[in-house]
């Protein structure tokens, strides 16, 4: 894999929109770009190395089992720390390959006094935002919001109301904005594993895009420490993807989602713009899917529900939660199980028992997922697949 050249150029369809072009060739012939974009007020800080693209394409690398070359040279620090990182996914998910890095070395850059914070107006991003502002250090200057993440850019309608919304809130804190825009989910890039293995390396890679312009990124931590699993964004990793002049920090693992939740009671700012739901496909959130539902059994414990406004249902429907279906495991003993206790200790019992028979039963729901998978390809048996599958997921007939 091969980043060939690299260019900046006007962005096409948006007067005032700079894009940085890199020309990726793969192994097997074919070619792509992969490319940021930025208004033109942004462009001066735009990346001449290779930093942003080692960045975004390792992950690939690693899953292709390509080694990568890049035409622009890389900081040293972050050559060091790919390599460690490489170390560090291969111990997690053993069928990865290691990568053989060609790249010249880039000389030393001062560094920038700017810290900026990823933000996508969801509960990790807006516990770092909120917590940073009231201490002495890594105090953000900038949210740094991206575009073609969740949402496709061709959403136009729901981009322009996500923006609109991120906008309000930087002002309301009294915080810059700088948007920035990638096809990097419409390449081969999106075929390493987003959650499990590359969001991190993604997000640092759109920051480093502008690394002229930050000495601090701030990343949101998904798990607190007590829960840490493999995961594409994670402590041991995402700093490694720092530069000499680029610190990249994970932030806030100290804390679980539920402590996160219970802080962001005490905002209004918040309350009014969260926003967790990826089941929409817009601004809104459904209410209904199970991240809405967890954040909201969340947010009711902290005595919060019916202060957020962003979620269209302000009342609890305890039926719906016990019938949650927990794809993995994990899932409970990552949120539920401490959503769970946290509603002992303030005397919920009726949210502690629709906890745990969403939990039981997911157990049988998802056997039945998979047996419902397995019928589907049947010509005989497609139509009950669908019928078992719906069961499963809905907790009830279809």
């Amino acid at each position: 894999m091969q980043l060939t050249r690299v260019e900046t150029r006007p962005a096409p369809g948006r007067p005032g929109g700079v894009r940085l072009v890199g020309e990726i060739a793969y192994g097997d012939g074919r070619r792509e770009d992969l490319w940021y974009e930025v208004d033109e007020s942004l462009a001066g800080s735009l990346s001449t190395s290779g930093n942003p693209w080692l960045a975004a394409l390792l992950p690939l690398a690693a899953t292709l089992g390509e080694p990568l070359s890049l035409c622009l040279p890389v900081d040293s620090l972050l050559l060091r720390g790919a390599d460690e990182i490489g170390s560090i996914w291969r111990g997690w998910y053993p069928w990865l390959s290691a990568v053989a890095i060609d790249a010249p070395a880039a000389e030393e850059r001062p560094p920038s006094t700017r810290t900026g914070a990823f933000f996508s107006g969801g509960v990790d991003s807006f516990h770092t935002i909120l917590r940073r502002l009231q201490e002495p250090t890594l105090r953000p200057e900038e949210l740094v919001f991206v575009r073609g993440f969740d949402l496709r850019l061709s959403r136009d309608a729901a981009l322009r109301a996500r923006r609109d919304r991120i906008r309000r809130i930087a002002d309301s804190l009294g915080l810059g904005l700088a948007e920035i825009a990638t096809n990097v989910k419409e390449t081969r890039v999106a075929e390493a594993d987003w959650n499990d293995l590359s969001h991190g390396a993604i997000l640092a890679s759109c920051g480093l895009a502008l690394e002229g312009r930050y000495g601090v990124l701030l990343i949101a931590s998904t798990f607190d420490y007590g829960h840490l699993h493999p995961i594409g964004s994670h402590p041991l990793t995402d700093p490694l993807l720092s530069t000499s002049a680029t610190r990249v920090v994970h932030d806030g693992a100290a804390y679980s989602r539920c402590l996160k939740v219970e802080y962001l009671a005490g905002s209004e700012v918040a309350l009014a713009n969260l926003h967790v739901c990826w089941e929409s496909g817009g601004d809104e959130n459904c209410g209904d899917c199970e991240k809405c539902l967890r954040t909201m059994l969340m947010l009711e414990l902290a005595g919060a529900l019916d202060r957020a406004s962003t979620f269209s249902v302000r009342r609890l429907d305890l039926d719906r939660v016990a019938r949650i279906l927990l794809r993995r495991e994990r899932s409970y003993d990552t949120y539920y199980r401490e959503i769970s206790r946290w509603a002992l200790r303030n005397g919920r019992l009726d949210v502690h028992r629709a906890i745990e028979t969403s939990h039981r039963s997911s157990r049988i729901r998802r056997k039945a997922v998979d047996l419902a998978q397995s019928w589907k390809q049947k010509r005989v048996l497609w139509r009950a697949a669908r019928r078992l599958r719906n069961w499963a997921v809905q907790g009830r007939p279809a």
